[in-house]
């Protein structure tokens, strides 16, 4: 893990986290625990990082300048350890979270405390976390524990009790396309539709600025169920199994793909309210206007709430072909030349 350039990177929309911890330390009252929360690629590791720095900086505000924030800018400081799920496994080794606490009763070799971050703790197996338990009930007094998850239901209970929870928000467009144009130098328009498609992921818009084929594969699942509205059934049937098998084996894909279908509808509520300026698939706006003027807004509202019950569907291990099918010969059909519904 490039620990020492995510510590770099500047937060996103995340701020309020540091001034609260900042805070927190000029008073005395910082938590011995923290657990971050929220989807992935919102940036959550990002700010534990930031966290790591505040605590661990000679003067208590991640200054960017004493020597214990250059040793977290070079990833090398002694006294910040990460764990986080091995690429070769489904969870955390138990081995690993021993190896992980084993050092916490060591005192600090560099900084007056130490920073214990666990990336992603809802990849730890029971006996895990019933292990990671054990030592947040009664850390050191030197040590602080900070924990990311996508949310407190995906850990035990008892873990969460123990922790000061942060719900990380999405972040706001402007901060993120502020961001993608004075740090990462790209162009504005293309910024604009990178940040609009973040859904308020900082992580998730950086993702995309390097790796450009990232929007593109976007814009062509938006294709997808724009070309099953024109169809007649047995036409949008085909359709739905060529996607079907286009994506076997990748419950990713589909998962992704529904997501952006998700967006085309809500788009499309939002064309037909003249708030087109707020839509997250700009590349495909003028498709999904047509589909806002051709369909009342009952039928749009209706084909949202179908996409939402099939990715439900899947994440029940539904099959991905007859759900995939079912879904298109639900969808409302608008033949070329119908008549169009004038925006509200």
């Amino acid at each position: 893990m490039a620990v020492g350039e995510k510590a770099s990177m500047e937060i996103v929309g995340h701020q309020w986290v540091l001034d609260l911890l900042r805070r927190s330390v000029e008073q005395g009252r910082s938590s011995h625990a923290y657990l971050l929360t929220g989807p992935a690629q919102l940036g959550k590791f990002t700010v534990a990082l930031a966290m790591a720095r505040t605590l661990l900086c000679d003067v208590g505000r991640g200054c960017g300048t004493c020597r214990q924030c250059q040793l977290m800018a070079r990833g090398a400081h002694p006294d910040l350890s990460v764990l986080e799920l091995p690429a070769d496994r489904r969870t955390i080794p138990i081995k690993d979270v021993h190896d992980f606490c084993q050092g916490m009763a060591l005192r600090p070799l560099e900084a007056a405390h130490k920073v214990y971050i666990i990336h992603d703790a809802d990849n730890l197996a029971e006996d895990g976390a019933n292990a990671l338990l054990k030592t947040i009930e009664e850390p050191p007094a030197h040590v602080t524990l900070i924990l990311t998850a996508p949310a407190p239901a995906s850990l035990l209970e008892t873990i969460v009790s123990r922790c000061q929870l942060l719900a990380l928000r999405p972040a706001a467009i402007a901060e993120i396309r502020h961001h993608l144009v004075a740090h990462l130098d790209v162009e504005e328009e293309r910024a604009d539709i990178i940040a609009r498609a973040s859904e308020g992921r900082p992580g998730w818009a950086i993702f995309a600025t390097q790796h450009p084929d990232t929007l593109e594969a976007r814009q062509r699942r938006a294709a997808d169920l724009l070309d099953l509205l024109g169809g007649r059934r047995l036409n949008k049937i085909k359709k739905a199994d060529a996607l079907a098998a286009r994506w076997s084996g990748h419950a990713g894909e589909v998962r992704d793909a529904l997501a952006v279908w998700t967006d085309v509808w809500r788009d499309a509520l939002l064309h037909g309210e003249g708030l087109a300026d707020y839509a997250r698939l700009p590349g495909v706006a003028d498709r999904v206007a047509g589909v806002a003027r051709a369909l009342p807004a009952t039928n749009v509202n209706d084909a949202l709430a179908a996409t939402l019950q099939v990715a439900d569907a899947l994440e029940r291990n539904a099959n991905p072909r007859l759900a995939l099918e079912r879904y298109a010969l639900y969808l409302p059909r608008i033949p070329s030349g119908a008549p169009r519904r004038a925006a509200s």
